[in-house]
């Protein structure tokens, strides 16, 4: 039997896709939420980075759960249920505080718990799926599950953003975000109850699989794990450098409304949904590291594309782009973790590399927030050729520049892990595309080449 017919494998997808709901209600609107409260530029890096830096500390915490105690299972069910309770106060921040630095300042504190959560949930989550799915079957199955989880992120953002705009127009946008954000809580509360059918097999970790975090760094020349992880944690620097300010730059100086902006962000999440069934295929048959390069490569000249137009339809098809290739990239950089480190010592590379990920996001964030108010405006002005003049434009390149650093100069340092077919970058872009003369490119679930796959996740 596949293990996509197991029980295990249809909890994991139901706790998944309930989740996936959380998050394009309530995740989706952190930012727009920051901004609409009035947080300055700092606040809103701040709002993106600082809370996935804590919760990444507290995955330490968490991998002492994993290892410590007998219940992996029973452990995540309870802090499923806590997660969903962060989410209430966070829903009352815009209607109990109003405007001004200190509503900003509450939800960043908020968002930083919530984060915790993620942050304790993660290394025991992940530790217990990598010991029940099969490792031929990683590829197929978070493809699978992930795609799910688009679907459900895709019609969460959409209702999501509909009833902000809805409720901005009879200006109670306040409510509008307290409503979003709660029926985020009451997903993410139910998808604790699949998650009771998972497996759970006991974990045994000895004593020489618990090395100390610095023994782990000291590591970092000769250990092919750690040299990727300081490959993907440069990456996410680099993206962070403009990541958090996209939202402000679209709500404040592109003037989008709502409406608008959630048809931005669900581009993203329609694109994912389209092809990471497809990625999941081609990561089982071809490996991790060359999804990376090829993913890495071309998602690193992103931010250029921002500074040829400011139409709402061109930045769409950005965001299409965008979703492809992060989403391949994203897939890649979870399942080569899985690969690499052996099941005792999963849960404690997992927190390792979150902390030092988390760090690094956070740097990059702080230095954005820096440079968007230091850096002279005449230096967006001069690479403002089509489009108006914004004090993020200068991020945007630098951001790219640095992306094109990290794909040339670390990803060539790290290998890929097992025995994989061999694929050049040109033809593995060909099996992801169906290029077709009179439709223009269209996107493929690969039901050739591969054989159909029968049935089958992060900002």
């Amino acid at each position: 039997m596949s293990f996509l017919e197991t029980q295990s494998s249809k909890s994991l997808v139901k706790e998944g896709s309930l989740d996936a709901v959380k998050i394009g209600a309530a995740e989706t609107y952190f930012s727009p939420l920051g901004v609409f409260l009035g947080a300055t530029p700092l606040q809103i890096g701040a709002l993106a980075t600082l809370p996935p830096f804590v919760g990444a500390i507290s995955q330490l915490l968490g991998m002492r759960l994993s290892e410590g105690w007998r219940s992996r299972r029973a452990i995540v069910q309870a802090l499923i249920r806590f997660q969903a309770l962060v989410c209430f106060p966070i829903a009352l921040v815009p209607v109990t505080l109003g405007h001004g630095w200190a509503a900003a300042a509450m939800l960043i504190a908020l968002v930083t718990v919530y984060h915790v959560t993620i942050g304790l949930i993660a290394p025991i989550w992940n530790s217990l799926a990598g010991d029940i799915v099969p490792p031929a079957s990683r590829g197929e199955f978070f493809g699978y599950r992930n795609k799910w989880m688009a679907i459900l992120t895709f019609a969460a953002v959409l209702l999501g953003g509909q009833a902000l705009h809805y409720t901005a127009a009879i200006q109670v946008t306040a409510w509008g975000y307290f409503g979003v954000v709660a029926v985020a809580a009451l997903a993410r509360l139910l998808s604790s109850l699949p998650f009771r059918q998972v497996s759970d097999p006991e974990l045994h970790v000895p004593q020489e699989s618990r090395f100390s975090f610095w023994k782990f760094i000291s590591r970092a020349r000769h250990s092919n794990f750690v040299k990727f992880v300081i490959f993907v944690s440069f990456m996410n620097f680099a993206t962070a450098i403009s990541g958090p300010y996209f939202a402000m730059y679209m709500l404040q100086d592109l003037s989008f409304s709502y409406h608008e902006y959630t048809m931005v962000v669900a581009s993203v999440v329609l694109a994912q949904f389209v092809v990471m069934r497809s990625w999941g295929a081609i990561s089982d048959q071809f490996g991790n590291r060359k999804i990376l390069l090829v993913c890495g490569s071309l998602v690193s000249i992103n931010p250029v594309f921002w500074l040829l137009s400011s139409k709402l339809w061109f930045v769409i098809l950005i965001q299409l782009w965008s979703g492809v290739f992060w989403a391949g990239f994203n897939l890649a950089a979870a399942n080569f973790v899985f690969d690499a480190v052996t099941p005792p010592k999963r849960a404690r590379c997992i927190a390792y590399q979150s902390i030092i990920n988390g760090l690094f996001v956070l740097c990059g964030s702080l230095l954005g927030g820096f440079l968007a108010t230091r850096m002279p405006l005449s230096w967006s002005e001069a690479l403002a050729l089509w489009i108006e003049p914004s004090r993020f434009l200068a991020l945007f390149v630098f951001s790219a520049l640095l992306r094109v650093a990290a794909v040339a100069l670390l990803l060539p340092m790290f290998k890929e892990v097992r025995p994989v077919a061999h694929i050049q970058g040109h033809e593995l872009l060909i099996r992801i595309t169906a290029l077709r003369p009179l439709f223009g490119a269209t996107f493929s679930f690969l039901a050739s080449g591969y054989g159909a796959i029968s049935r089958r996740e992060k900002r």
